[in-house]
Order: C-alpha cells, then structure tokens, then sequence
C-alpha cells in the first residue's frame, strides 16, 4: 500500500523511506480517524443521541446569533412612530331649559277671627266702572265704585268718602277725581261679610278738572278715557270708555 505524502513527510522519505512511510502512515491514520470520530461518534450511546444533541447546540448558538443581531441592529426602526391623536369627545349641549313667564298672582288671603280687625288689604278688592261705555260729549256719566271682602272671615273696612276716590284719565294723563274740589274726612267702618260688596255711585259733570275750584272746567273733548278707583291702600284695575264728538 502506497501514502501520498503529507505535511513534511517527503523529508523523512528522502532521508529514509521506511521510517517516513511509517511515521507518514501514522499522522493519515491520525487524521482519518478524527474526522471519522465527528462523522461517526463514539461512546456508550447511540449515534442518534448525539445528532441530536449536536444539533441542540447548533440550533441554540443559532439562536443567540439571531437574538444578538435583533437586539444590536435589526430590532431598531426607523420608522417614526406617531402618536394616537387624543379622541376628540363630543361636548353635550346644554338642555334647553324653559323658563316659565311670571304671571301676576293674587295676595294671599289672611285670615280674620275677629269681626272688628280691620280687614287686610290683600282680602279687599276694589273696582270701577261706568254705567255706559260710551258717551258723547257733554254727557255726565255714572261712575261705581266697589270695596269687596275676598276673605273667609268677617272684617271691619273704612268704607266712606274719606278712604275712597274715584279718577278719569286719558292716555295716563289726570283728567278728573272725586277729590279734587270736593275731599271728605267722613269715616263709615263697616263690617264685610265674606264675599259682601259694597258700591258706591257719583256722578261726573263730564269737565276736566279747572285751575281753582271756584271755576268750572271745559267738557272734557272727544277720546278714550280709564275710570279707576282706590279704597285706602287698594286700587283698581282702568276700566275704559269712550266720549264721541255730539251728533
């Protein structure tokens, strides 16, 4: 059998060719035997045991390799990221809220044990009218004026000249009262009932107050006119009326 030299086995074959094939044949020997031994393992398990680990090993060095590159370079981007733009919330309008129209409201009623305390203001109403609501000039109209216990209970209320006047006005301007010549300080106390209404009635000339009260004033012209009244404290509501041209 013949070696093909290796490494500086050719040297020892120059110098003795026995000794050279000896040792040359020695280190193939060795050579072939160590690649032998990785292809073909030795021990006391089988072959397959140690492919197998042998591959374990290769596939976690793989691993790491793969991890350590993600981590140095390939696990950074670029790629900016944005940030989710807060969600814009809807605001709620606000409930319409209605607001009630204030309604002009009745004092409240007081009540009265005894007949002869003076009837409260809020238990008295008052009014006033005329006997037409219209006239033409020159004509004297009959005014009324009424005091009233709105109460439950019996009262005693100043019902005579001295606490009561009526007025005629036009367009908010005063054209005559009851007490502009002719004031009284006569007191009548009377006891109201409950729901009792006391009227009293003058007349009015149909003239505009005068300057003095020794002259007599000019008929009051053609218009619409408001006739109220007031019993103390209490006034009415304008009653209107009108005084046409003569015919």
């Amino acid at each position: 059998m013949q070696f093909k030299p290796v490494d500086d086995c050719s040297d020892f074959i120059e110098s003795s060719r026995h000794e050279g094939i000896v040792a040359c044949g020695m280190r193939a020997a060795t050579t072939v035997g160590a690649v032998s031994g990785m292809m073909s393992p030795v021990g006391p398990e089988a072959p397959t045991v140690y492919w197998v680990r042998r591959g374990a090993v290769a596939l976690v060095a793989l691993t790491v390799l793969i991890g350590l590159w993600w981590l140095i370079g390939g696990g950074s981007s670029s790629d900016p990221v944005s940030n989710p733009s807060p969600a814009v919330s809807a605001s709620a309008s606000p409930a319409a809220t209605a607001v009630a129209t204030p309604v002009a409201s009745t004092p409240a009623l007081v009540p009265v044990s005894d007949p002869t305390a003076p009837c409260p203001d809020a238990n008295i109403e008052v009014t006033a009218t005329s006997d037409s609501s219209t006239y033409v000039v020159g004509s004297t109209p009959r005014l009324t004026l009424g005091i009233q216990n709105m109460g439950t209970f019996a009262c005693t209320r100043d019902i005579g000249p001295k606490s009561n006047a009526l007025a005629v006005t036009s367009g908010g301007y005063p054209v005559w009262s009851s007490d502009d010549c002719d004031a009284s300080d006569v007191v009548k106390d009377s006891v109201l009932q409950p729901g009792q209404l006391f009227r009293t009635t003058i007349t009015w000339d149909g003239r505009k107050a005068a300057a003095s009260c020794d002259k007599q004033g000019a008929f009051a012209k053609a218009g619409t006119y408001d006739v109220s009244g007031t019993n103390g404290a209490v006034e009415s509501v304008k009653t209107p009326f009108a005084i046409t041209a003569k015919r």
